[in-house]
């Protein structure tokens, strides 16, 4: 397109600059007479006055022709001075040209060069490389692109949980409260579209994003609507996934791994996970819930898990029919894994407070009443 402009602009100027002189329009006077064919044949003679007739016809066409031809001089220039506005166009635009076309040539590259840029910083996230990925962001000075960072990220044809995972690490630390959140608001849109904020992620984005929603001391909202969307739904999403696994048992090494590789993110989610409505608790399964209390990683995280659970219990049941056999497999389970909570002198109190909740299943019964129920040994050899 550049070129045909240029082109078309030259050979307008080229027009332009042609001046209109006597070289093209001036031509000399014709000497030729025309003689009678009837003189030529000897049919009648030559007229007296054939010279002087033939000259007087001569100039009287050729002052015919000079005056036709002064007209369209006229008319010629004319229309060359109504055109030297274009001229003046013309000549500056193509006195432009060398600059126009070397800046052309300049953008394209840097466009290329921004490409490459952006490629390698999208890689750099995905695989991990934070401070890489930094220096490519401030080098394009690619503030403005959060959405299309996140994009990109998404359209990868192999996607992976730990892409999302690195792109919250690099999001952390990116300078500026209201970049982060521009970037949290498009992975956050993607999250939910795809449920993977039903997981670890999502109990990670909302660790991640609530530096941003709330106030220094954590708890007063910047914005409503922005705590809603991007802390609250993400907790709540990872929370009903880990309501799901501890209730059926399913995936519950997400469980054990949450709290072996992330507790910080386990501790998050630990009370809203166990906010279970009674539609929930249809999924109930004893035995696989009571088989990943005590495989969670950390003493303390063993010991809350039997507490809780032990109260879920006592909110959902009654002893006849369904705790008289819940409540004493669950001792026998917590009896079966407590040298392995007593590993840590913190859980003493909690312990206590475990074995306490077991007064409350039935009036005159304990813990260690309700243990004898079931022999402990079955409960060992399940943990």
């Amino acid at each position: 397109m550049v070129y045909r402009v240029v082109v078309s602009c030259l050979l307008l100027l080229a027009v332009t600059d042609t001046e209109v002189t006597g070289a093209y329009l001036d031509a000399p006077s014709s000497t030729y007479c025309t003689i009678p064919p009837n003189v030529i044949h000897g049919k009648q003679p030559a007229p007296t006055d054939l010279i002087v007739t033939c000259n007087r016809r001569r100039q009287e066409y050729d002052e015919s022709v000079k005056q036709a031809v002064q007209a369209i001089r006229d008319h010629i220039m004319k229309q060359m001075q109504a055109t030297d506005p274009i001229q003046i166009e013309v000549n500056k635009f193509t006195a432009d040209l060398p600059t126009m076309l070397a800046n052309a040539r300049k953008s394209e590259a840097r466009r290329e060069l921004d490409e490459l840029r952006t490629r390698v910083l999208v890689a750099a996230i995905e695989a991990g490389r934070v401070p890489d990925a930094l220096a490519q962001y401030f080098i394009l000075g690619a503030w403005a692109q959060w959405e299309e960072i996140v994009d990109r990220i998404y359209k990868n044809p192999n996607p992976n949980p730990r892409h999302i995972e690195n792109l919250l690490g690099f999001i952390r630390a990116v300078p500026g409260k209201g970049d982060r959140l521009d970037f949290y608001h498009q992975l956050k849109k993607h999250m939910v579209e795809k449920k993977e904020y039903e997981s670890y992620l999502g109990a990670m984005f909302a660790q991640d994003a609530r530096h941003v929603v709330f106030d220094t001391d954590g708890k007063t909202p910047l914005n409503d609507s922005d705590v809603a969307a991007l802390h609250t739904t993400m907790i709540d999403g990872a929370a009903r996934y880990f309501r799901r696994v501890l209730l059926t048992g399913e995936e519950r090494y997400d469980l054990i791994l949450l709290d072996r590789n992330y507790p910080e993110l386990f501790d998050l989610v630990f009370e809203p996970m166990f906010n279970i409505s009674a539609k929930e608790m249809k999924l109930f399964d004893s035995w696989q819930l009571m088989k990943t209390l005590c495989r969670v990683y950390r003493p303390m995280a063993k010991a809350r898990m039997f507490k809780r659970t032990a109260q879920l219990l006592v909110d959902s049941f009654k002893w006849e029919k369904q705790n008289e056999f819940y409540a004493p497999m669950l001792a026998g389970y917590l009896e079966a894994c407590l040298p392995q909570i007593n590993t840590d002198p913190a859980t003493k109190d909690t312990i206590a407070e475990v074995q306490n909740v077991f007064s409350k299943f039935k009036p005159k019964m304990n813990y260690q009443s309700i243990l004898k129920i079931i022999d402990k040994a079955i409960h060992t050899y399940a943990a």
